[in-house]
């Protein structure tokens, strides 16, 4: 068992860098704002949990909090994320997915929605329901969100 471990796991390691370097190359061949993937994160987050904070975000996206307060300035700017002062706490400003960020994430989406069923039509019928089932019991495993860390929806997570 411990062996079936380590290979999966060493799997995991090895195949997960391919599929977003796959995702980083479709979401630099789009022609619309060029969204990075940290961006489209962002907007993905900020759908799912419109009201957050940039330290939920810098959280979630695993970046520092000047880094993350960049990335905002350039979707604020770019009309896609909105900041709003929290009406409970003035010291707190609340950001959430505009209607023209709504309309960038959902083409970012289409367009590596369209890219992944691209690559996968390069399987047969069977080992594509083995992927879909496999990515639907590591959903499973990774929605359980550990005590203490960021609430958020399982989907929140890319798109």
């Amino acid at each position: 068992m411990a062996d079936t471990l380590d290979t999966c796991a060493r799997e995991l390691l090895e195949v997960m860098p391919l599929v977003m370097q796959h995702l980083r190359q479709t979401m630099r061949g789009q022609a619309a704002q060029d969204l990075r993937v940290p961006e489209l994160r962002t907007l993905a987050f900020l759908r799912h949990n419109a009201g957050s904070n940039l330290t939920d975000l810098a959280e979630y996206i695993g970046v520092s909090l000047p880094s993350m307060s960049k990335l905002i300035d350039n979707l604020t700017y770019r009309g896609l994320v909105s900041r709003e002062p929290d009406v409970a706490d003035r010291r707190r400003i609340r950001l959430s997915l505009t209607a023209a960020g709504e309309t960038e994430l959902t083409a970012a989406r289409k367009a590596a929605k369209a890219a992944f069923i691209d690559k996968l039509t390069q399987l047969d019928h069977g080992d594509i329901d083995a992927v879909t089932r496999s990515l639907h019991l590591l959903r499973r495993l990774f929605v359980n969100v550990p005590a203490g860390t960021v609430s958020r929806r399982a989907d929140s997570g890319l798109c």
